[in-house]
């Protein structure tokens, strides 16, 4: 498994236990309000995968209309270039 696949998987396994939200509701392209998150959970799921990644994410860079992919693919980023949580 790529870095790629590793961290859309942690993104899948952090909707799915802690906003439960279904696995069948799930794929790369699928929105951020598509799954109904609002501005609070958006937040703290932006937390839980820095936490559970160990990167610190740029402020703004996963709004409603953002997809996972595109998620999984800024976090990747953030990986690759080291940027490590506060």
């Amino acid at each position: 498994m790529n870095d790629a696949d590793g961290t859309y998987d942690h993104i899948r396994a952090t909707l799915i236990s802690i906003f439960r939200i279904p696995e069948d509701q799930l794929s790369p392209d699928v929105t951020l309000e598509q799954l109904d998150l609002d501005s609070l959970a958006l937040a703290e799921f932006v937390l839980v995968l820095e936490e559970r990644l160990g990167v610190q994410a740029e402020g703004g860079r996963a709004t409603r209309t953002t997809t996972l992919a595109e998620v999984a693919a800024h976090l990747d980023e953030l990986r690759a270039a080291g940027a490590t949580a506060r």
